[in-house]
């Protein structure tokens, strides 16, 4: 499924996939620490792979980092498209961008598109090139953390001080990457993703495991966990609370027409929310249950467990 699919599926590993009614969510491609951040299906979004478009409809501008960093330095947009035939089609990977890169300190040039040159720039304060000379007590911000992490998450710069004419060759007071903490909501790691939403450190961490809790009498507990989750027929997947938030299985009501996963329900017949749905007999295979979310497009066309879906 999209949730958290494209590159680094981060929720969708910790547990049913994490929205409420109509929700939708997903996490970008990992091109570059700084490519590491949440897509948006809005149209206003950076990037839009994956997400739903019109075949042969006009190219867009793309840009797959950092929002902050587009159009800083080298950094520059690319370009999208939505190929295919039909009704349906979904944006291509952005092409043509240029990306953050480490800073090269001594090329003129603001490689790694945050605003700062050359030994203007923190990661290049330890750099033999930007050791030059400096009048005692002055200072100058440092870091010698991984490429795309400074600034992201709690990763910070240090300070140094010049002394006897020379900058040390430490840096006092930065904070650099550090062991992913699951329970907490911070990004200790400075991957752009926070606590259980880092998939890489947390995939298996128990803080991160969404729990069951009924909220009626008429719910019940979905039945395995993630992509396979699922519900009794006539049943849709709820969640609630911030993730990894609480999950359950509850009756499809006329408030859930919206929703593709209730669609095929006599509650949703002649709602005008399903128009457009392909909907079927659920087979035989899936033994009464239905899958825990179904309305993720395209990436549901494969699930038999789906009884409506989006696709052709």
């Amino acid at each position: 499924m999209r949730a958290l699919a494209i590159g680094v599926l981060v929720l969708a590993a910790c547990g049913p996939t994490p929205k409420a009614r109509g929700g939708d969510a997903g996490i970008g491609d990992a091109n570059t620490v700084d490519a590491q951040l949440q897509i948006s299906c809005d149209p206003g979004s950076g990037d839009q792979q994956g997400c739903g478009c019109v075949p042969g409809e006009a190219a867009r501008a793309c840009f797959s980092a950092d929002p902050a960093k587009r159009g800083v330095g080298v950094c520059h947009d690319g370009t999208q498209d939505c190929p295919g035939s039909g009704e349906f089609g979904t944006w291509s990977a952005c092409t043509g961008e240029m990306l953050p890169g480490a800073e090269s300190c001594t090329n003129g040039l603001d490689d790694n598109c945050d605003g700062r040159v050359d030994c203007a720039d923190p990661t290049c304060a330890t750099d033999p090139a930007c050791n030059t000379g400096c009048t005692n007590g002055q200072t100058r911000q440092c870091y010698d953390g991984p490429d795309g992490t400074l600034d992201v998450g709690t990763c910070k710069a240090g300070t140094q001080t010049c002394a006897n004419g020379m900058w040390p060759g430490t840096c006092p007071g930065e904070t650099i990457p550090t062991a992913e903490d699951c329970a907490s909501p911070l990004d200790k790691d400075c991957n752009h993703l926070p606590g259980c939403l880092d998939l890489f450190s947390c995939i298996t961490s128990p803080a991160c495991q969404s729990q069951c809790q009924t909220t009626k009498p008429e719910c019940v507990c979905p039945k395995g966990s993630g992509d396979t989750a699922t519900c009794p027929n006539g049943m849709v997947g709820i969640t609630m609370g911030a993730f990894p938030g609480t999950v359950e299985c509850c009756p499809c009501t006329a408030n859930d027409c919206g929703n593709p996963g209730c669609c095929a329900e006599s509650v949703c017949a002649g709602a005008a929310a399903c128009n457009g749905l392909t909907c079927n007999a659920l087979p035989a295979s899936c033994n009464g249950q239905v899958n825990f979310d179904c309305d993720d497009f395209p990436e549901d066309c494969d699930e038999p467990c789906c009884k409506c879906t989006m696709c052709p």
